[in-house]
């Protein structure tokens, strides 16, 4: 018994280890009593006196049974435990696992949302300088157009020449050129 209270919880041990010594005590004393006791003391004499020692020895046995059992009791549990932290273990090496997987695949996932993001501020930049371009060029026509009307008018400087003199192509060309692929609200 003692030889299994060695590999025991310490808690579990010491209160054992107590008993133990609480037990032999006790058995120290009830030998002493069966010493001390006068053999004449027994009514059958001799043999009786032999009789109560085994009867002794079956109470202590009987004892150190049931301590024993308990010992195993106290052993089975704390397999149980062991058993379940070990389970306990593994499930959190596994979490711990699936929570690394995942923070590696939201920084990937935040590196292609930055890498959108600076795509779309570049896309934006570039829309604006395409409007930019467009409304020039829309105003410039605007202007040539006016100009034209005012030379048809009759309205040129006698010592200048005309915009139509100036422009190699006539305007409704120009419109087209500019204008006659392209979907604009300018047009």
């Amino acid at each position: 018994m003692e030889e299994e209270l060695r590999y025991a919880p310490l808690t579990f041990r010491n209160s054992m280890m107590s008993k133990l010594r609480n037990y032999r005590k006790d058995l120290a004393k009830l030998h002493r009593e069966v010493r001390s006791t006068p053999l004449t003391a027994t009514p059958g004499g001799r043999g009786d006196l032999k009789f109560g020692t085994y009867t002794l020895e079956n109470e202590h046995l009987n004892r150190l049974q049931s301590q024993r059992a308990l010992l195993l009791q106290g052993t089975e549990s704390l397999n149980r435990a062991t058993q379940s932290i070990e389970r306990s273990h593994r499930i959190a090496a596994e979490t711990d696992q699936i929570g690394s997987e995942i923070i590696e695949e939201l920084g990937e996932q935040r590196d292609q949302l930055e890498r959108t993001k600076s795509r779309l501020v570049n896309t934006n930049e570039n829309l604006s300088k395409s409007r930019k371009i467009l409304r020039s060029m829309s105003r410039n026509d605007n202007q040539q157009a006016a100009a034209l009307r005012h030379h048809r008018a009759g309205a040129g400087h006698p010592g200048r020449a005309g915009v139509l003199q100036v422009l190699p192509t006539p305007l409704s060309c120009l419109q087209e050129r500019h204008c006659g692929d392209l979907d604009s609200e300018w047009c």
